[in-house]
């Protein structure tokens, strides 16, 4: 039987926007705790990996077909995907009674926190893992360019303490509330997000000030929180 977690949940006051509904923000914090969850389960989790080594997101992506609302019953599932050398996806599901309402998939690496470099993903499974065939979301990442140079600038945010993850830097979830932010509640109504996907390109730290950049296409928007230094820390593509 291939190794794949499912939950029975609830939608929490807590994780729903103005609107009663699963915030965006807050799908990506459930796609991280599903995934730390079965992590735990199978002995995979960053603490059974060994000294300084840690998982890290490469990038996520969400395909909305409905949000739930609060207290709704949802089921949660997510798998790991055979990994590459270096590299290993993850998928969600998020799923009601009558069917899927959001697919998710992330992209993943264990990096040597002590040296930065990266480790081979096919060697921290044990050997005869089974790997779920399933995929959530078939087609690729996007490539999204980081050159925000001639982009237009939205707003800009300074990194608090209450950003920071367990890894001493802005956790990744918090990009995506930070983005959210810069929308109002209508146009949030009015024009939906259909589709998410965000890249981690660089650590970002408490103090440091982020510059949120735009950059429009006809079916896409996206977006780059530049550090002071110009590095690109995220970028974000949305299609709503």
């Amino acid at each position: 039987m291939a190794n794949k977690f499912v939950k029975d949940s609830h939608i929490a006051l807590s994780q729903c926007d103005n609107t009663g509904k699963l915030s965006i923000y807050h799908i990506f914090t459930v796609f991280m705790d599903m995934a730390t969850e079965h992590a735990e389960q199978l002995k995979l989790s960053s603490s059974d990996l060994g000294e300084n080594l840690f998982w890290i997101t490469v990038r996520t992506k969400a395909q909305i077909i409905e949000r739930p609302s609060m207290s709704q019953k949802v089921t949660l599932s997510t798998w790991p995907e055979k990994p590459s050398r270096v590299r290993a996806n993850r998928h969600y599901l998020i799923s009601d009674e009558n069917g899927i309402l959001i697919r998710g998939k992330s992209e993943w690496t264990v990096v040597d926190t002590s040296s930065g470099k990266l480790q081979r993903v096919g060697e921290v499974y044990p050997d005869g893992f089974d790997f779920c065939e399933e995929l959530a979301i078939e087609e690729n990442f996007s490539r999204v360019s980081d050159d925000f140079s001639e982009a237009e600038t939205l707003s800009t945010y300074t990194i608090r303490s209450t950003d920071i993850d367990l890894v001493q830097h802005m956790n990744n979830a918090q990009y995506i509330r930070v983005l959210m932010g810069v929308f109002t509640k209508e146009e949030l109504e009015e024009k939906p997000v259909k589709e998410i996907e965000i890249a981690y390109k660089a650590q970002s730290y408490e103090g440091e000030t982020l510059t949120i950049k735009c950059r429009k296409d006809e079916t896409y928007v996206d977006y780059g929180m530049v550090k002071s230094d110009g590095t690109v820390a995220a970028t974000i593509r949305l299609v709503r």
